[in-house]
C-alpha cells in the first residue's frame, strides 16, 4: 500500500467522471396515459410581487443606511475630539 495516495486519486477521478453526467438526483419522469416516458423540468414556483411591499421594503433600506452613515459620522467626531486616530490599522 506505498501507493495509496495515487489509487485514492484515481478512485476519486473514477467516481467524478462516473457522475459527470448524473442529474444528481431522483428522476423526473413518469408515464403518461398512453404509457411513454417524457421528462419533466420542474422550477420553484415564481413569487407575486407586490409593488407596495418591496417600495416600502426600499423605505425601510434607505432609512438604515441613512442610520448607519448618522452613527459612522457620530463615531469619526468623538475619536477627532478624543485624539483616537481614525487611519485604518497597519497588517502586519
Amino acid at each position: 500500500m506505498k501507493n495509496w495516495k495515487f489509487l485514492l486519486a484515481a478512485m476519486t477521478v473514477a467516481m467524478f467522471t462516473a457522475c459527470a453526467g448524473s442529474s444528481g438526483g431522483s428522476s423526473d419522469d413518469y408515464d403518461n396515459a398512453d404509457g411513454s416516458e417524457e421528462s419533466v423540468q420542474r422550477s420553484a414556483p415564481k413569487e407575486k410581487i407586490d409593488e407596495n411591499k418591496l417600495k416600502k421594503t426600499e423605505e425601510e433600506a434607505v432609512a438604515i443606511t441613512e442610520e448607519n452613515h448618522k452613527l459612522r459620522k457620530e463615531i469619526f467626531e468623538a475619536k477627532n475630539k478624543l485624539g483616537i486616530s481614525t487611519a485604518p490599522a497597519a497588517e502586519e
